[in-house]
Formats: C-alpha cells, structure tokens, sequence
C-alpha cells in the first residue's frame, strides 16, 4: 500500500491538480508532510487554514503557517481557549493576539481551568456573564476559582444551576443554555 504522499505525487505527475481547500483538509488532518509538499507546489489555503490549526490544536502546522505569512481571525484565541489548547494560546498571544470577553467566556463555559488561569495571569477579565457560562459547564472548581476573583452571578445563574441538576436526574442528556432574552431578563433553557 502506498502512502497518501506517494499516491499525492503520483497524480501530481500526471497533472491532476487539487481544489483551494486542499491545504485546509491536509491542516484538519493534522498532516504537516502534506501541507509542506502541497505548499511546494503552489497550493494556498483559505482563511480557514489558521483557524482549523487551532481548533485542531495542530501547533507545529499553526507556527509553520504563521511563518508562511497566514493570519488567522481575530477570534482564534477564543478558539484556542474554548477547545483547551493552552499552547496554542500562549503562541497566538506571543503574536501578538489579544484575548477579549468571550475569550474567558469561552473558556469559562467549556471548562477549561487551566486556561482561565493564564488568562487571569495576563490580566484578562471577563464580563457579568462568565459566572454564568461556568454554570453552563457544571464545572465547580471553575465556579470557586471564578468567585474567588471577584466575579459575582445571581438568581439567575442559580436557578439555571438548578434545572441543569433536576434536568440531569431525569435522565435528559444536553446543557443548560443561559442567553439574553431582553435587556433585563435572562431565559435559562434546556438543550
């Protein structure tokens, strides 16, 4: 059996050429040897490339993009901080990527602790809704760290709170979603 490489190469010789998402495929797959070989002849990737690297938690392949000149959007970090890849995020942030709200929310609501940490360690806040999408995620040490800092919830975080548990001891698999139903009233629903 030959390798996908090989197989690559081969219809290559033969002029076959690939579709622009070609290197965003080879990114996904985490296939650094095939992004490298695609890029050598000529291939470019979409704006996705950056974005898949990091949802991916592909860092090799993230810094050779960087190096090839691709830039990701300004929300990668959040991408970064939602799927856990706390190496990727500290490499966006050398770049000079910036953290907003929804980055700690992101974090927040997937729980992801150790990223929040080093959030906090650079100085970064969240907003009146990370208490609420730390609820969302069940997570208590992620609750306690949160509220050890200063930030406050309400009834609403606590009644959310409270149908997630009722909701889980029926047997009702999902999440709790907290969303702004108005200015001043948060719905909590069950997903």
């Amino acid at each position: 059996k030959k390798s996908t490489e090989e197989v690559l190469k081969y219809l290559h010789s033969l002029g076959y050429k690939g579709i622009e998402d070609a290197i965003d495929k080879a990114v996904k797959e985490g296939q650094l040897k095939i992004l490298k070989y695609l890029h050598e002849l000529g291939y470019k990737g979409t704006e996705d490339a950056i974005d898949n690297a990091v949802k991916e938690g592909q860092l090799e392949i993230l810094k050779y993009l960087h190096s090839l000149g691709y830039n990701g959007i300004e929300y990668a970090i959040d991408k970064a901080a939602q799927n856990g890849h706390l190496k990727i995020l500290k490499y966006l942030h050398s770049l000079g990527y910036r953290a907003t709200n929804w980055t700690i929310q992101c974090a927040a609501e997937k729980g992801r602790l150790e990223v929040l940490k080093y959030l906090h360690s650079l100085g970064y806040r969240g907003n009146e809704w990370t208490i609420f999408s730390a609820v969302e995620s069940g997570n208590l040490e992620i609750i306690k760290y949160l509220h050890e800092l200063g930030y406050k919830g309400n009834e609403y975080a606590f009644n959310c709170a409270v149908n997630n548990q009722i909701s889980h001891e029926s047997g009702r698999k999902g999440t709790v979603t907290i969303k702004p139903s108005s200015d001043k009233v948060k719905q909590c629903s069950y997903t």
